[in-house]
């Protein structure tokens, strides 16, 4: 069997909750610009809106994409972990895997489209745990473990194709983690890569979509919105370079 170096190849789709299928589906083809499509797809990422059922709203699963998901899920069952089909529960969270067949790669064709997912936040209290489930056995590349007093914060950042899986765990003053080992992780919001934020802004402005004023990111080089659409029931932030075009 070929060894698999870097299985997990990007991020393919999202599952949403919500109480009201019909309101949120509208809120994410508004986000996307596509107001009159019958598919849900943003960024190239398929969006799955599901009734809640009396659960919490948000963000439940993540799909991955993988080159051959059936050897993927052999080799995530040898390192201990149990599959549903191509479901499993990392850390108390559901991811999917998908292959790259049919998978829609593109970028924005116009300043105000939304080119893709940049990152996706997970919460957690306990980072080793995080490295040994996303990185040891999912296999994701972690190119980055820093702490930030100002934040009090520390973040986990992991290769996964184009996008990043962040992992942040709270720190109190003395940055001790907040929160007790344990307890499940829990999926916090997500980032997309957009052309020019302001022309999104814009254009959800113009929609009706309250978005925060453009303002530095955290990453050098990086303009950044944070948008307040309740109807999305995700905290989502629009990430882009600079309007004058130029890159970190």
């Amino acid at each position: 069997m070929p060894v698999l170096d870097q299985p997990v190849v990007g991020v393919s789709g999202i599952t949403v909750a919500t109480s009201d299928v019909h309101s949120t589906r509208e809120a994410w083809s508004r986000f996307a610009g596509a107001p009159e499509a019958d598919s849900l797809v943003v960024g190239g990422l398929v969006v799955g809106v599901s009734p809640a059922r009396g659960g919490p709203e948000g963000l439940t699963g993540v799909t991955l994409s993988v080159e051959n998901v059936s050897a993927f899920a052999r080799l995530l069952q040898r390192r201990g972990l149990r599959l549903d089909g191509t479901t499993l529960e990392l850390g108390g969270l559901t991811w999917r895997l998908a292959g790259t067949t049919g998978v829609h790669r593109r970028r924005g064709h116009d300043a105000g489209d939304i080119d893709g997912i940049d990152h996706v936040v997970v919460e957690s209290s306990d980072p080793e745990r995080a490295v040994a489930l996303y990185g040891a056995r999912l296999g994701l590349d972690l190119r980055l473990d820093r702490t930030m007093p100002r934040h009090r914060m520390r973040g986990l950042f992991f290769r996964c194709g184009q996008a990043v899986l962040e992992v942040i765990t709270r720190l109190d003053d003395e940055g001790t983690v907040r929160g007790a080992p344990g307890v499940p992780d829990a999926f916090g919001g997500l980032a997309w890569r957009v052309p020019d934020v302001g022309v999104v802004r814009d254009r959800l402005m113009g929609d009706g979509v309250d978005v925060s004023e453009v303002r530095e990111g955290r990453k050098p080089g990086t303009q950044v919105a944070t948008v307040h659409d309740p109807e999305l029931v995700v905290p989502t932030l629009l990430i882009g370079a600079p309007a004058d075009g130029s890159e970190d």
